[in-house]
């Protein structure tokens, strides 16, 4: 079985003498050797009055995320 033609990839070959990973990296930024910083979730306080948990969407913890959409939805 072929691997993979980077440096020091021994992975199996899915296609054009790559391995599945640097295959996909070629296809999607037009070179197998880029490598993408992985994305972080900045954490933030909830933006409610009073409220010291962590907001989780929009701004708002869990608690305050459904209260706010319940408001929003009588309105």
């Amino acid at each position: 079985m072929k691997t993979c033609g980077i440096d020091n990839c021994s992975k199996p070959v899915k296609a054009r003498d790559l391995c599945s990973m640097h295959h996909q990296r070629l296809m999607r930024h037009g070179d197998p050797h880029t490598v993408m910083p992985r994305r972080t979730k900045k954490m933030v306080d909830c933006s409610w009055t009073n409220c010291t948990s962590q907001a989780v969407s929009k701004g708002f913890c869990v608690k305050h995320y459904y209260i706010n959409r319940v408001l929003q939805k009588n309105c």
